[in-house]
């Protein structure tokens, strides 16, 4: 069995509680860790300084493949996530 905690750092507290996941290895657990971190940064995209794609592209002046590609690091930059095997 594996946990997984997930969250965003900086300002945001970091990862939150441990949670129970059904997956099957830890590669599975990894990816739901990340599919759940990467929920939570989009549920703040546009807030407390994270940036919509609009907005990179309007600030940094670039089409929309560009921003994407900045979102993603910027998005990288931010989220943590832990797996652990019980």
């Amino acid at each position: 069995m594996f946990q997984i905690r997930y969250g965003l750092g900086g300002g945001f507290g970091g990862c939150g509680d441990w949670e129970d996941t059904d997956a099957k290895n830890y590669a599975q657990a990894e990816d739901y860790a990340y599919e759940k971190a990467c929920e939570d940064y989009e549920s703040y995209v546009g807030l407390h300084g994270l940036r919509t794609l609009e907005e990179i592209m309007e600030e940094e002046d670039v089409d929309e493949e560009v921003a994407q590609e900045e979102s993603d690091q910027e998005r990288e930059s931010w989220i943590n996530f832990e797996v652990r095997e019980i």
